[in-house]
């Protein structure tokens, strides 16, 4: 299996992580608790992939890639409860909606890839 920085899941995730921390810079004074559920959510997207891939059973890596999937149903739900709140900027939803969006397909097409028993990892 390949290093998790090469796979596009991750890359899509990080992509996604790093764009959830500069929002969560501007939302922490506002709102503490909701800025530290979408930081926990964001970096367990990208974690539970490279924790994945260390795994040499398929199994227990699709697993992981799975828990991504539902840290980034996490992240969707904070970010449009920021949203509707107010505390979130339209710009700033529609971005991490965007990323979310790719990581999630990535992440889907990995999963697949793994459940599926199919040659290419690198999904």
């Amino acid at each position: 299996m390949s290093a998790y920085e090469d796979l596009d899941a991750f890359k899509a995730c990080h992509q996604l992580t790093l764009a959830v921390h500069r929002l969560v810079e501007k939302l922490e004074e506002r709102d503490a608790t909701l800025s530290g559920h979408l930081w926990a959510a964001a970096l367990c997207a990208s974690s539970r992939i490279a924790r994945g891939s260390a795994f040499r059973n398929r199994r227990m890596f699709a697993a992981c890639v799975d828990r991504t999937l539902s840290a980034l149903s996490e992240i969707s739900y904070y970010l449009d409860m920021g949203y509707a709140m107010g505390l979130i900027s339209k710009e700033d939803h529609q971005e991490i909606e965007s990323l979310g969006g790719r990581a999630l397909f990535y992440s889907m097409k990995l999963v697949m890839s793994l459940a599926g028993g199919s040659p290419d990892e690198t999904a």
